[in-house]
């Protein structure tokens, strides 16, 4: 799994790019028979960071940032997928 996870991570790392107009630091967490892989484009210390803000996030049950935000759509009610 791990030697599969690199190409993945190459692609993610390559779209975020194309999307954002700049490369964005990314950790992908996968489990494989109950053990979790990841695959990052950050160093280790940045990727512990990120996750411990994330779980930080969880365990204040504070709200996600949507995933699909425009601001342009306020007050407008969200499209079903």
């Amino acid at each position: 799994m791990s030697v599969a996870l690199q190409p993945l991570a190459q692609g993610i790392s390559q779209a975020l790019e194309s999307v954002a107009g700049e490369s964005l630091a990314f950790v992908l967490l996968v489990s494989v028979d109950g053990t979790t892989q990841y695959v990052s484009n950050a160093s280790r210390t940045d990727g512990v960071e990120l996750i411990k803000s994330l779980r930080a996030r969880w365990e204040a049950n504070r709200a996600d940032i949507p995933a699909h935000y425009n601001p342009d759509l306020k007050g407008k009610p969200p499209i079903s997928g």
